[in-house]
């Protein structure tokens, strides 16, 4: 019988190396960290809309959505309705995402199971509340390389480096303000150029802030049928290929001075807060119409995501005219009215 211990989640803004991350921790004998969930960004908000989820049907129709997710599909495993809720000792979406992850886990023969979805960052404050015990490990990559690398992958958005520059202060900030009364042991940054540039030792590190056993396999996550299953995905190649710095401080080369002193004037605070060097060059401001024209979407999203989206909507709307929910069962309506 596998004996499961704390989970930990991986959170850092978009294209910072994260899945690199999660195939080389999914690579050590005992951590399974499956392809991204998205649960909490895509279901917990609308969790009202189930009912008394201790009566079964309403929690079988949440296990019902969480599995039509379109994230959940990309797992290699399938699971059952009815075997995921007699396995959960509470009927909780809590209780059900430790249960989807622990039957990952078990097919693997680990014991201990891990997740990586970008959007978590958000959703910190009730990860932890679902998993007090859980610990939360960042990763951190340059800004300006990871505003490059999101406007030129081809699945993401936003399209262009100035938007991805304000995402990636976003992201960086919610991690940072809600990891703030985390202590060392529940709370651990490592940085993308120095996990590319020294990765023996910055996992051996890392595995001593999981209390788990350094593996060599860690090394060659690139070898594992998890990375051969995930590179083969549009935008993931990376990741799936050795371990290199072949991706680090791309902004040097591929951005002129004035650009580079402009996402500076952006992110170039938290840019220090992390050691990685700022030009102190005051750049001219750039025409606010220009700046509206240039930001974009503050998520990372797909037709997939949106579909579903879609298709989860009209499911919420069939509940509430069940009634099963009604609008005054909502904390607030800026998530919308159904």
């Amino acid at each position: 019988m596998v004996e499961f211990t704390r989970p930990v989640f991986i959170v850092s803004a978009p294209r910072s190396g994260s899945t690199l991350l999660r195939l080389i921790m999914d690579a050590h004998p005992n951590i399974a960290v499956p392809p991204p969930c998205w649960l909490f960004e895509l279901v917990f908000p609308y969790l009202f809309s189930y009912g008394n989820l201790s009566e079964k049907s309403n929690f079988e129709t949440l296990i019902e959505d969480v599995l039509e997710t379109p994230t959940m599909k990309n797992w290699p495993i399938k699971f059952s309705v009815k075997e995921l809720s007699n396995e959960v000792p509470e009927r909780t979406f809590g209780a059900l995402v430790d249960a989807i992850h622990r039957q990952y886990a078990r097919s693997q023969g680990k014991g201990r199971w891990g997740e990586k979805s970008p959007r978590d960052c958000f959703w910190i404050d009730e990860i932890r509340q679902n998993y007090p015990d859980a610990q939360f490990v960042h990763i951190i990559r340059d800004g300006r390389d990871q505003a490059i690398d999101i406007a030129e992958s081809p699945t993401m958005m936003p399209f262009n480096i100035y938007a991805g520059a304000e995402m990636w202060r976003l992201f960086v900030s919610a991690v940072l303000d809600s990891t703030n009364s985390l202590d060392k042991q529940n709370y651990y940054e490592i940085h993308y150029e120095k996990m590319c540039a020294e990765p023996e030792n910055q996992i051996r590190q890392l595995c001593e802030f999981l209390k788990e056993d350094f593996d060599e396999s860690m090394l060659h996550h690139h070898e594992t049928k998890s990375s051969a299953t995930w590179g083969s995905k549009p935008g993931h190649q990376k990741a799936a290929r050795p371990i290199t710095t072949e991706y680090c401080e791309m902004y040097k080369t591929l951005l002129g001075d004035e650009d580079r002193n402009i996402l500076d004037g952006i992110i170039g605070d938290l840019l220090k807060r992390f050691g990685y060097p700022v030009a102190d060059i005051e750049s001219n401001p750039l025409d606010p119409r220009l700046v509206s024209q240039l930001r974009g979407s503050d998520t990372v999203s797909s037709l997939r995501i949106a579909a579903y989206k879609e298709w989860y909507q009209r499911r919420r709307i069939e509940r509430r005219e069940a009634g099963v929910w009604d609008v005054n069962d909502r904390k607030s309506l800026l998530w919308g009215l159904s």
